[in-house]
């Protein structure tokens, strides 16, 4: 397997990723299964976290706020996601209904308030053309309550790409490039449904294609990606960004930009 993904089996109530040592600003990713009246009971820490609720409805108290039937998906090709935004030390327990809820951490060093940010709040854009055109939600954008953390999905339908023209985002350099490292995690709309994506950074000799499919996590600590759906198979991916404040900034692979100015 490479260092550069792993599989979430989603078997139990928390299914966490081990984030490698190279993400310095993602500090963790799980998804959280409640079934009817099953809590969990966490504390933030350090880390300030992005919530998505995946499928399914639940409770939530963050930080001495209570929002209450949060969610209302069978399953993230079904309608808008409801998104919920802990910040640093903040008690949180979640109450569920039948709910599967994505917990994503970012370093943080401010402490802010939480805030639920429900569907019609989600920033909905459809990005590219042709055989490379995708939707786009925005879930935490650069104006939301975050210090960092940025959080959103992609519906990519079957047989395009995303990530088109391939782009990175590794350095501080404004206006051209911002440091945000980045987390995918996929799911398919039919069980044997999969896709690829390429990762690659030829400076670190970095030239790889994931086998994309149910639970897979990719890490893109630096480096151009770039992702396709199989024929057939619609892809859904959740993008969770961190880095260096919240203007992300992607820098095109100049060979490939030339495809953004074709008619």
């Amino acid at each position: 397997m490479s260092e550069y993904h792993r599989h979430l089996q989603c078997d139990q109530m928390v299914n966490e990723i081990t984030v490698p040592a190279y993400m310095k600003y993602v500090m963790g990713f799980a998804i959280v299964r409640l079934d009817t009246q099953t809590e969990y009971v966490f504390n933030t820490g350090d880390s300030e976290v992005g919530m998505s609720i995946l499928t399914g409805s639940c409770d939530v108290m963050a930080d001495g706020q209570t929002f209450v039937n949060v969610g209302s998906r069978r399953n993230v090709f079904d309608g808008l996601p409801t998104g919920v935004y802990v910040p640093r030390n903040s008690d949180v327990k979640l109450v569920g209904s039948d709910a599967t809820v994505a917990l994503c951490k970012s370093h943080a060093a401010r402490k802010s308030e939480a805030k639920l940010i429900t569907p019609d709040e989600v920033k909905v854009t459809s990005v590219g053309k042709d055989n490379w055109q995708r939707e786009v939600r925005i879930v935490i954008g650069p104006d939301g309550a975050s210090e960092n953390l940025i959080l959103g999905e992609t519906l990519n339908p079957a047989g395009n790409w995303s990530g088109t023209p391939p782009h990175r985002h590794e350095s501080v350099n404004p206006p051209e490039e911002s440091r945000h490292e980045e987390l995918y995690y996929f799911k398919t709309e039919k069980p044997q449904g999969w896709g690829i994506q390429r990762f690659y950074s030829p400076e670190r000799s970095i030239n790889e294609l994931i086998y994309l499919h149910e639970g897979t996590v990719t890490f893109m600590p630096w480096g151009y990606h770039q992702i396709v759906a199989a024929p057939g198979y619609n892809l859904y991916y959740l993008f969770f960004l961190s880095g260096v404040g919240k203007e992300l900034i992607g820098c095109e692979d100049p060979d490939h930009c030339w495809i953004r100015d074709e008619s």
